[in-house]
């Protein structure tokens, strides 16, 4: 393959001017899987063991294509190991055509293992988690364009980012992309509900409006499935040894509503609302049991009706005493500084 010579070419060069310099030099993309065309180019990279390794990056055409001697670093190459990125798939596909040395070569080998090994399940959710979090904010920019130009920029931003999330909840990496992407996901075992389907009104819609109702279904059932994979993953927690101590603290939210509605602070008195009942949902997470039979403390806000609210709280509160009650929670209560003093002694 004539493409091959720029790779020939690049590694004489490293072999006389360069060998403590660059460490391996790896093909990757349509050559290795033997599916090039007239057009193609050739992807590759070196990984670099100096600062003087990158003198050799550069970018240039010859006969209409573009080639890239693209420098790594083995600290980017370690965070793409560790599925830091989506391209992932340079390593763990790529082959190595030089190495400066065994060692060179045994350390990018131990990377690639590192990264192929998918056996930490809650690990990869957490990862997809992290990256599906960014589809939001692309969701956003995408429901506030008007042209058919930035609503279908921000929908294929939305899916680059969205088929990364999938690929990592499937312990897998997107090797080809582009117009292999539907293909390689639909080969995964883990995807959303209708994802066929609304990929193909996100790339291939003309109307505005269809591509962001698209992508609203789309991003709502990755939700619901990651959602399930994580509620999958969580080991089971004991509820007692979750919520001992948590009470003690969580007080002082109901003592902020209680002082601001009779101060008529009445937003620190939703604000300490919102933080009691964000701070239950997280603790509960794992252990079995609701916190649905709670009064709903921020619904129940009224700003003209500070008394109603603070009846709600304090119903909250009782109820909350009383669930962890039911379940053999402790409350470490003293009636007096002396007491303290005298337990803090004992202690010793």
């Amino acid at each position: 393959m004539e493409k091959l010579r720029a790779a020939d070419l690049l590694i004489e060069t490293i072999r006389r001017d360069y060998r403590d310099d660059v460490a391996v030099v790896v093909i990757m993309g349509s050559t290795i899987y033997c599916d090039t065309h007239s057009r193609s180019d050739l992807d590759l990279y070196f990984v670099v063991n100096t600062p003087r390794g990158c003198d050799l990056a550069m970018t240039f055409i010859i006969d209409g294509i573009g080639y890239d001697y693209w420098a790594i670093s083995w600290e980017r190459l370690t965070r793409i190991a560790n599925h830091e990125e989506r391209i992932t798939s340079i390593l763990t596909e790529g082959k190595v055509i030089y190495s400066g040395s065994d060692q060179d070569r045994q350390r990018f080998e131990d990377l690639k293992a590192h990264a192929l090994d998918v056996s930490d399940r809650p690990a990869f959710v957490r990862k997809a988690r992290a990256v599906f979090d960014r589809v939001y904010r692309l969701q956003f920019w995408q429901n506030q364009a008007q042209d058919l130009t930035r609503v279908r920029a921000y929908g294929m931003d939305l899916l680059f980012a969205l088929t990364h999330a999938l690929a990592l909840l499937n312990r897998d990496t997107v090797k080809r992309g582009r117009g292999k992407l539907k293909g390689e996901l639909l080969a995964m075992a883990l995807l959303p509900d209708d994802f066929a389907s609304l990929y193909d009104v996100l790339v291939s819609s003309c109307d505005s409006e269809a591509i962001k109702d698209a992508a609203h279904r789309l991003v709502c059932n990755t939700e619901a499935l990651l959602d399930a994979q994580e509620k999958a993953c969580v080991a089971p927690r004991s509820f007692r040894e979750q919520l001992t101590g948590f009470y003690e603290e969580l007080i002082n939210f109901y003592n902020k509503i209680r002082h601001g509605c009779e101060s008529g602070d009445l937003v620190t008195a939703l604000y300490a609302a919102h933080e009691i009942t964000r701070e239950i949902e997280d603790v509960l997470r794992g252990t079995g049991v609701s916190a649905h039979t709670l009064p709903d403390l921020v619904g129940a806000f009224d700003p003209n009706d500070a008394e109603a609210f603070l009846t709600v709280a304090e119903r909250h509160q009782a109820a909350f005493e009383a669930l962890l009650a039911d379940h053999e929670v402790p409350i470490r209560t003293f009636a007096d500084f002396d007491e303290l003093a005298r337990y803090l002694e004992a202690k010793g």
